[in-house]
């Protein structure tokens, strides 16, 4: 099973996916989805298609700020989802910010998303949680 990033090229796709990954933490919330807002943000964020042995199964989106990787996005369709592939993703979000030179990764998920399991598997520790979105940081070094 060989899972790899890609440049993102289907702003669509990706909207979709997170848009129904992510339905019943909005719902729960009572946010809106806003179409616009996400091509917005398909322009300002790094994008990519995640791919299992060739094949579109998921979406990673990235942004940056000084010595620091934030995930904005990680989501797989759904039958893919719990087979390890959100694990070997992970190693390469790890590998990406490293690339990048960042000296810290972090992420924001919902504190009821059992990916949060996942995410303290791979080092990531709870920094903080307003309004049930707990953010998460990873420190990176030379032993990532």
């Amino acid at each position: 099973m060989e899972v790899q990033f890609e440049i993102g090229n289907d702003p669509l796709f990706a909207e979709s996916l997170t848009k129904t990954n992510m339905a019943s933490y909005y719902q729960a919330r009572e946010i809106v989805w806003d179409h616009n807002q996400f091509l917005n943000s398909w322009e300002d964020l790094d994008n990519y298609a995640v791919l299992l042995d060739c094949t579109r199964v998921g979406v990673a989106r990235f942004s940056y700020g000084a010595n620091t990787t934030f995930l904005r996005d990680l989501q797989l369709l759904p039958k893919f989802q719990g087979k390890g592939i959100g694990s070997k993703c992970l190693d390469l979000v790890v590998r990406h910010a490293f690339n990048r030179q960042s000296t810290l990764l972090v992420l924001r998920v919902f504190s009821e998303n059992p990916a949060i399991k996942l995410y303290e598997s791979k080092g990531f520790v709870r920094t903080s949680e307003v309004k049930g979105l707990v953010e998460m940081e990873l420190p990176l070094s030379s032993n990532t």
